[in-house]
């Protein structure tokens, strides 16, 4: 609106009508007063008032109350502002189930390794049982080795005892025998001497019968010497019998003691056999660990990168939806100013305003 200098001019607020300065020079003039003059509870200016006013009036001249402007720029400033809400909240959802499929994903793969390590450990247990059973059969035959080292020993010792009397029975034999040939010597020298005193039978018949009496004396001996010599044939029998009988008792001790010696060597296999599967199931486990560990590491390490990442994009999006919202806010604020001075506008100047729009408007 332009004027001439010098012509009055007047407030345009309908409800003022103060008279303004007069203008001075060319360029823009004010339409309303610049004194710091106010309207209402509000402190409204001229211009804020005039504005206020034409809003209501806008409003109550409409006949369609959807399709007014003002009630659907505020249904759009407030669309505007919930929908960035609506935006983070589905992103937030997303990441909640992002994290919680990753997260189950991770415990399920730890929870796989425990169970595995528990095999581990349980085929472990029961290789050490397995060695624990071959030592106690290794020291069982062990032990039967050394009972029949010991019968081994007791039957040398019997055998030598036997041998013993065995010699003990042979010299008495053959000092039976030597006093056995001393008595047939003397024997054969009596008969001689009989001999001699038959061609001199006449001469010395006490003599022959001196030499019969020691004759008859000598065969009693030499029959006594026999039975002595049989005592002793039938005591160096009885040793030969029970040197055979202990010898039969060391060749079962010897077999016995080869039986437990073959046991106590197939028990060592079976121990040493039973050491290298524990050491193989111990490396096993070992190496099962190793290998669950690292990947228990490695997936750890990328449930923590795409955790970081996760983390990182969600507060670039919190950020940026923050930012979204404040502007939101502003605006909606703005919006909330502007609907709250039109709304002590039309208070001020009793201005009638549909029920749907008032009820919008509180």
């Amino acid at each position: 609106m332009t004027e001439d200098a010098g012509q009055p001019r007047i407030c345009e607020y309908r409800r003022c009508g103060a008279p303004l300065p007069p203008a001075v020079g060319r360029g823009s003039r004010a339409r309303f007063c610049q004194d710091g003059k106010t309207w209402g509870r509000r402190n409204l200016s001229c211009r804020d008032a005039e504005a206020v006013l034409s809003d209501a009036e806008s409003l109550r001249e409409s006949d369609t109350e959807l399709d007014d402007t003002a009630v659907t720029a505020l249904a759009g400033q407030v669309d505007r502002v919930l929908e960035p809400a609506r935006g983070l909240v589905e992103t937030l959802t997303t990441l909640r189930h992002q994290l919680e499929a990753t997260t189950a994903a991770a415990l399920a793969e730890r929870d796989a390794a425990l169970a595995e390590a528990d095999d581990d450990r349980r085929r472990r247990g029961l290789a050490e049982a397995e060695a624990a059973q071959a030592r106690d059969v290794a020291d069982e035959a062990t032990r039967t080795a050394a009972d029949a080292e010991k019968e081994k020993a007791a039957a040398l010792r019997e055998r030598d005892d036997d041998r013993a009397a065995r010699r003990a029975a042979m010299q008495e034999q053959q000092r039976a025998e030597g006093q056995l040939a001393a008595v047939r010597d003397e024997l054969g020298r009596v008969a001689e001497r009989a001999d001699a005193t038959a061609a001199l039978a006449g001469e010395r018949a006490a003599v022959i019968a001196t030499l019969t009496a020691e004759l008859a004396a000598a065969r009693g001996a030499l029959d006594d010497e026999r039975e002595r010599g049989q005592a002793a044939a039938a005591r160096a029998d009885s040793a030969e019998a029970r040197a055979e009988t202990t010898t039969a008792r060391l060749d079962a001790a010897e077999t016995r003691a080869e039986a437990a010696e073959a046991r106590a060597e197939a028990a060592a296999g079976r121990l040493d056999a039973a050491r290298e599967e524990l050491s193989r199931a111990a490396t096993a486990h070992q190496a099962a660990l190793e290998q669950a560990r690292a990947a228990g590491d490695r997936r750890l390490a990328e449930v923590q990168a795409a955790h970081e990442q996760t983390v990182r994009s969600m507060h670039e999006t919190t950020t940026n939806l923050g930012a979204e919202l404040r502007a939101c806010a502003g605006r909606a604020d703005n919006a909330e100013r502007a609907l709250a001075r039109t709304l002590a506008v039309l208070r001020e100047a009793d201005v009638s305003v549909p029920e749907d729009v008032a009820a919008m408007l509180k």
